[in-house]
């Protein structure tokens, strides 16, 4: 089953998107802004991400940036 995180910071857009993504048969995982995402990716990664760009803490961007730049990660 593939695993994706969703990151989307509100949180009325996160559950519709995992309630979707579940309905098809997805494990999700889920987190409010980068900084927390990269942390679950780092302790379970998933197969795909996807994330919102202007959130708080740490945007989508540098998220992008800091998984590619993480040998564990950066073939997502």
């Amino acid at each position: 089953m593939t695993k994706i995180l969703v990151v989307e910071d509100h949180a009325d857009s996160r559950y519709m998107l995992e309630r979707l993504l579940v309905s098809r048969g997805y494990q999700v995982m889920s987190a409010e802004n980068g900084e927390e995402a990269l942390r679950l990716a780092r302790k379970d990664p998933p197969e795909v991400i996807i994330s919102d760009i202007m959130m708080p803490v740490m945007n989508g961007f540098k998220l992008c940036c800091k998984v590619k730049k993480d040998p564990a990660l950066s073939h997502l």
